[in-house]
């Protein structure tokens, strides 16, 4: 990809994530499609798929978005890359148990594009950028946790670094069309017992705009 490419496409699920993309794609020099698909999965796959069937494919689209953070190694304001993402809370609740979709043999967890249950993050441009930001094990929910049991639920069930309301659809969506995917994500808070009090998404959106601006130099250049 160069400066004159137009095979690229931003998919950001808010408005103040549009803005983070239009400042690192003019900083950048790249041409890029940008397109706000509307918080949640459905909306993010439904945006997705509108735009796969009305244009040419692109060659990459990439996710750039906000995210919880299940680690203390990664802070408010660290940017991230997922190496792979799941449908956390899909599945059954047997009596209060909760039991993965795939445990509960009603999906095969390594029929495409699953491999282990997880969609992982395939292609050239993961391992380039992977170099550059720490790479994670993302866990997509309808429901942004915010209560003791769920946290441990989804851990105990997925063990993941980060927690993102869009990434597994837009992840599914994209390697069912059979198009190379990257997402960015920046963390704007820890995944506790909710207090947005704790929250800093001006942090997480500044850090992500430098991030995305260097990640799309980097696509430029090569």
């Amino acid at each position: 990809m160069d400066s004159s490419c137009e095979n690229l496409v931003i998919a950001v699920a808010h408005t103040s994530e549009r803005e983070v993309a239009e400042k690192a794609v003019e900083r950048s020099g790249i041409r890029a499609e940008i397109i706000v698909t509307g918080v949640g999965g459905a909306a993010m796959s439904w945006a997705l798929q509108k735009r796969f069937n009305s244009g040419p494919l692109p060659l990459l689209v990439v996710n750039a978005g906000i995210a919880g953070s299940y680690v203390t190694d990664l802070r408010p304001g660290e940017v991230c890359i997922p190496r792979s993402d799941c449908f956390a809370d899909m599945g059954v609740d047997d009596n209060g148990s909760f039991i993965p979709v795939f445990n509960a043999s009603l999906a095969d967890p390594d029929a495409w594009p699953f491999s282990g249950g997880r969609i992982p993050c395939r292609g050239k441009w993961i391992e380039i950028i992977g170099t550059k930001y720490p790479v994670v094990r993302a866990a997509t929910v309808n429901m942004s946790s915010g209560s003791a049991p769920v946290i441990e639920r989804i851990m105990r069930s997925w063990d993941p670094q980060i927690e993102t309301m869009e990434g597994a659809w837009f992840a599914y969506t994209c390697a069912m069309s059979n198009i190379e995917w990257l997402a960015v994500k920046a963390i704007s808070n820890m995944v506790e017992p909710r207090n947005i009090k704790k929250w800093d998404i001006p942090l997480a959106l500044r850090n992500l705009e430098k991030a995305m601006t260097d990640i799309l130099k980097t696509i430029a250049e090569r």
